[in-house]
């Protein structure tokens, strides 16, 4: 095995552990895993090393096992991965190149490859049926939906007042999406979630308030 594949088995390993130690929830280690998948298929379409992928993939939300606010966890998870790398078989412009994608994933920049597909792969694990679940995950401390307006177009507001807030705002993430190849992916997983939303619409769009308990069901064969 080579230097730069024991370099990623140690940074995995070292990830790992802070992120399942502090229960991350919709942004832990199973998380870290599947933009790690996603950016491993996003980087040969865009010519990027797949070991400074994996790199900047796995170190990305590090940053949020640490006391801070929420837009400042990428500059919290590259000042945590940047005495990690410098002990790495990397270049001085390599090890940049990865706190430089960290440092500014969950922002709107887009300068540098890496960064780009950094991006799309965190996106797309907020797309589909495991983007649902994250979003309900990630939301879990509010009610889920407005009864008066359930999952209602134009309710992702923000700060989210509900967790159907954060399910409508994912799903226009696929707008954001800065390579072909992430939106490929993206795009059955985008559809799903529409269909979700106009499925569990559906299903609360009823004019019967009567209290649960006064309604009775029949017993099935």
């Amino acid at each position: 095995m080579s230097d730069r594949l024991k370099a990623v088995e140690q940074v995995e390993a070292w990830v790992r552990e802070r992120l399942e130690a502090a229960n991350q929830g919709a942004h832990g280690w199973l998380h870290a895993d599947r933009v790690r998948r996603h950016i491993l298929i996003l980087a040969p379409a865009e010519g990027v090393d797949p070991v400074l992928a994996e790199f900047a993939a796995l170190l990305h939300d590090v940053g949020r096992t640490e006391p801070g606010a929420e837009n400042e966890h990428g500059a919290r998870s590259a000042a945590m991965a940047e005495p990690i790398l410098a002990g790495l078989p990397l270049t001085d412009e390599e090890q940049e190149t990865v706190l430089h994608a960290v440092r500014w994933h969950n922002s709107g920049r887009a300068d540098t490859p890496l960064l780009c597909i950094l991006r799309d792969a965190d996106m797309l694990d907020g797309l589909g049926a495991i983007g649902i679940m994250r979003a309900f995950m990630s939301k879990g401390h509010l009610p889920p939906y407005d009864p008066d307006a359930p999952f209602e177009e134009g309710g992702d507001q923000w700060p989210a007042a509900h967790a159907s807030d954060q399910v409508l705002g994912q799903a226009t993430w696929y707008n954001w999406l800065n390579t072909d190849k992430a939106r490929q992916i993206a795009a059955d997983r985008t559809a799903f979630m529409h269909t979700f939303i106009a499925q569990i619409r559906q299903e609360l769009a009823t004019d019967d308030r009567r209290p649960i308990s006064n309604i009775h069901y029949p017993i099935a064969d």
